[in-house]
């Protein structure tokens, strides 16, 4: 049977149509894709490039943070190195502070322990080399203990001016005010004290500051004087012995302070070796060991070959002797004293200086002589016996000693001359006495404060 033209003809017709659509769609499906595939590719480089910058903001932190760690590692190492300075000096303050408490006393007698005259010669120079050789020498001797030193020299300066005179030490007796200058500027606490002949001033202190409880040392330098030694065995009786220690001034100590067994600090060529000595045309020195004749004696000398004891009950009022005595006996019924023979008086030519003082010249008068007409040491003594005084010269002087204590008073024995002492009994300043207060009155005896 044959087909129908016309239904060939529509047949293709669809045929075509279809085919047609289908590559149309074909077409936009494949632009579609590549649509697609290019805005996934634009999509993915635009992706990829905020990648590579948060890469590039995430890098510049991380070396932002690696700088910081850096610089807190740097810090922190800073911190501590000033924590450990800071630990540091605070354990010195502490330990500094703790030493304000713990004091280290050198008391030293300027007329026995003699400073190095070479030293002595170059002026300040000197006085701060002296110094510093004393601070080592305690520094070596107490190593290990934080404490403040303190060092008092006692002297009688115009005495020692006038022994450097006589000795022939004229660059050291020129000198010696700068030397004393230049070890009083060396340290804070070091003072060398000019008292004169009121030498009570050390017994005072060391008493004061052995018996203080912040003293942990008392370094004595006095052993040439046999003085001292009832002040050193009274602080041993009260058991204070591990406090002091000797400072050896001579080679030769005084022989009594052997006997104390107390521990000696040598500085070698600190101190003049031996005791000084006046040149041959001088009249030698009296021992020091000789007795002193008792102040408020009124004699006159005479020559005389023989020897008379007269005995002096302690209880008696002074008298008026026509030769010089010493004591040689102390018995209960008093004092036993020998006359001595005595040179002629010197020749009275010496005018004062009017400009100065008494107490000023050079070299002062002898208070001894002059008060109670005679002196023990005669030609050698230190002091002028041969001053033209006028009775206001006089009075003056007895005002002066009346300002020294009394010897025998001082050391809490009986005067037996009373009211008539040419020294004084009381001090002037009474319970007022600024000197009192801070323990450096050269009175020292009860009593002697009271108003």
């Amino acid at each position: 049977m044959l087909k129908d033209p016309r239904m060939v003809d529509n047949n293709s017709a669809s045929e075509y149509l279809l085919d047609k659509c289908l590559k149309t769609i074909q077409n936009e499906v494949k632009n579609l894709t590549l649509n697609l595939n290019e805005e996934q590719t634009r999509r993915i480089q635009e992706l990829e490039a905020e990648l590579q910058k948060a890469k590039s903001v995430i890098d510049f932190f991380q070396g932002k943070l690696e700088s910081v760690k850096d610089s807190h590692a740097k810090e922190k190492e800073e911190l501590n190195e000033e924590l450990a300075r800071e630990k540091e000096q605070c354990t010195k303050e502490m330990q500094l502070i703790q030493g304000l408490d713990r004091r280290v006393i050198c008391l030293i007698d300027g007329d026995g322990a003699i400073f190095s005259l070479v030293q002595v010669a170059k002026g300040q120079a000197g006085g701060q080399t002296a110094a510093a050789k004393l601070t080592e020498s305690i520094r070596q001797y107490l190593p290990s203990d934080h404490y403040q030193l303190s060092v008092w020299v006692f002297l009688n300066k115009g005495g020692l001016l006038e022994t450097l005179r006589k000795c022939g030490k004229e660059d050291a007796r020129r000198n010696l005010e700068d030397f004393i200058k230049g070890f009083n500027q060396a340290a804070d606490r070091f003072l060398m004290v000019d008292v004169g002949s009121g030498k009570e001033a050390v017994d005072a202190k060391i008493k004061d500051e052995a018996k203080a409880l912040q003293t942990i040392k008392v370094v004595f330098g006095g052993c040439h004087d046999n003085g001292y030694l009832t002040t050193l065995r009274s602080l041993i009786t009260a058991g204070y012995a591990a406090k002091v220690v000797l400072l050896q001034g001579y080679i030769e100590m005084a022989a009594g302070f052997r006997t104390l067994e107390l521990p000696c600090l040598k500085v070698p060529d600190l101190f003049e070796p031996e005791k000084l000595c006046p040149s041959a045309n001088v009249s030698p020195v009296i021992s020091a060991a000789t007795p002193a004749v008792p102040p408020g004696l009124n004699r006159e000398t005479v020559r005389s070959n023989s020897a008379t004891f007269v005995s002096i009950p302690s209880s008696s009022a002074p008298i008026s002797l026509r030769t010089p005595l010493l004591p040689i006996q102390t018995t209960s019924q008093g004092v036993v004293w020998r006359n001595v023979t005595s040179p002629s008086p010197p020749h009275r030519s010496r005018h004062i200086d009017p400009n100065k003082s008494l107490s000023k010249q050079e070299p002062p008068p002898c208070n001894v002589f002059y008060l109670t007409g005679g002196c023990k040491f005669g030609a050698s003594c230190t002091f002028a016996h041969d001053y033209l005084l006028t009775a206001e010269h006089i009075e003056t002087m007895r005002d002066n000693a009346k300002k020294s204590p009394c010897a025998t008073l001082n050391r809490g024995e009986a005067c037996v001359f009373g009211d008539t002492c040419c020294y004084g009994h009381k001090c002037q300043f009474g319970s007022k006495c600024h000197f009192y207060k801070m323990g450096m009155c050269k009175f020292i005896a009860v009593g002697m404060h009271a108003d």
